[in-house]
């Protein structure tokens, strides 16, 4: 598994500009990918109501987001992803070799609070924007 210390940043999977991704399916979320450092929103039925197999051993990480628009799902990526970046430097994968999982270090958590608060922004924004 790749050192912490030697990570580089996250890619950003963006969504096509001017679309309704998001709204396609049952739930939404913001993911990532810690192990292989890739960020994106994407929306399922599959999965909506469990927790799949990687993130359930912190391989990836997700928050539920509200099914917005492909611009504003691609602006809170934006305004999320030095928390993301700094997330990914902040972890380390433990493999095959021991117990599935990943280890945080010191800071992480911060990054983790200030993701879950930008998320938790952009449900408030969506329900104002329908009362």
């Amino acid at each position: 598994m790749p050192d912490p210390v030697k990570r580089e940043d996250v890619e950003c999977d963006y969504l096509a500009e001017g679309g309704d991704d998001l709204k396609q399916r049952k739930r939404a979320f913001l993911s990532v990918d810690l192990v292989h450092g890739r960020m994106r929103t994407y929306a399922a039925d599959e999965y909506a109501d469990t927790t799949p197999a990687l993130v359930g051993c912190g391989w990836h990480m997700r928050w539920p987001i509200p099914p917005i628009d492909n611009d504003r799902a691609n602006q809170l990526m934006k305004a999320v992803s030095d928390s993301v970046d700094n997330l990914f430097r902040m972890t380390a994968i433990r493999g095959e070799e021991d117990a599935l999982g990943v280890i945080l270090y010191g800071g992480a958590g911060t990054s983790v609070d200030l993701i879950q608060r930008e998320c938790a922004e952009a449900w408030r924004a969506h329900y104002e924007d329908r009362h």
